[in-house]
């Protein structure tokens, strides 16, 4: 047998120009910074224009505003291939944009949040936007209608997140909460209709705590979020070769996720200018089992 061997060569040559402009009062209690970056790409004789924006603020001494904004662009896309028999393999390859069904990926997003720290307190609240054009659906993964569909289009995710860190003498606790929507919007899917996106996680929550004790140290953390989107099957088409007919795609959810998790560290010396730290790590101490994916195929015409 001949071996068979092929080599593929591609180039996108992008041609950058950047600015910035950074200011400071003389208290350090405004920062800005303003930039911009312009982008040639010569293979598609096409510039594209990205403006960044950093903006920082304090206030009654222990406020903090920040507003952030920027323009980004990516000429290469990562592709999944799944094997037809869904044993769970998939692979993950990166390819270059040819500016048709593989366009340039480009991002705008924008954040602002507030910040209190006193007294070993942090408050943190920020809210967020943004939009992501120039996504196909060979990246994507889906495992439903779409999974061998070849369309282009964006996903836009807005949502607020919420931290609150406290320190008491030896113990330091974290509570975060995220709320978020991710949507696609494909025009050749769902007829030209939002949809959720395949990894849409709408609340999450994330509780740890840490105890230090001389030089042992353990940690508690515990993870839920409520599940991810999957397409539920009306049924089988015996009309079209024996194939599922699915619901609207991503309308159904797994059953919320729950993992409780153990650490701990002991830090020693060895020698007199040597530590060591030896530890261990217990996941999901609750038993807790979790769903995280499910999808359907035919197997014997069921």
């Amino acid at each position: 047998m001949q071996p068979f061997r092929r080599f593929i060569k591609e180039v996108i040559r992008t041609h950058a120009i950047f600015n910035e402009v950074k200011f400071s009062s003389n208290s350090n209690s405004t920062k800005a910074k303003i930039g911009v970056r312009a982008n040639y790409i010569e293979k598609f004789s096409k510039t594209l224009i990205e403006p960044r924006l950093s903006f920082s603020q304090r206030f009654l001494n222990y406020f903090r505003l920040e507003i952030l904004g920027e323009f980004k662009s990516q000429t290469t896309s990562q592709i999944i291939d799944l094997q037809n028999d869904f044993l769970g393999v998939e692979k993950r390859r990166w390819i270059l944009s040819n500016n048709d069904d593989i366009p340039i990926i480009e991002s705008k997003q924008i954040s602002a949040g507030i910040h209190f720290n006193k007294n070993k307190l942090l408050i943190s609240a920020e809210a967020y936007i943004k939009d992501v054009d120039g996504i196909t659906t060979r990246s994507q993964g889906f495992q439903n209608q779409y999974q061998f569909r070849i369309e282009d289009g964006s996903y836009r995710i807005k949502g607020i997140d919420f931290l609150i860190n406290k320190q008491f003498g030896n113990i330091s606790t974290w509570f975060s909460y995220s709320y978020s929507k991710n949507d696609y919007t494909f025009k050749g899917l769902n007829s030209g209709e939002s949809f959720p996106n395949n990894v849409d996680i709408t609340h999450a929550l994330t509780f740890a705590g840490a105890y230090t004790f001389n030089d042992f140290k353990f940690t508690i953390g515990v993870n839920w979020r409520t599940g991810k989107p999957f397409t539920e099957p009306e049924g089988i088409s015996s009309t079209t070769n024996n194939t599922i007919n699915y619901q609207a795609p991503n309308s159904s959810n797994l059953d919320d996720y729950l993992r409780a998790d153990l650490s701990g560290t002991y830090i020693f010396k060895i020698g007199d200018t040597s530590d060591a730290i030896i530890g261990f790590s217990l996941w999901n101490i609750l038993n807790k089992t979790n769903i995280i994916n499910t999808y359907y195929t035919i197997d014997d015409s069921n």
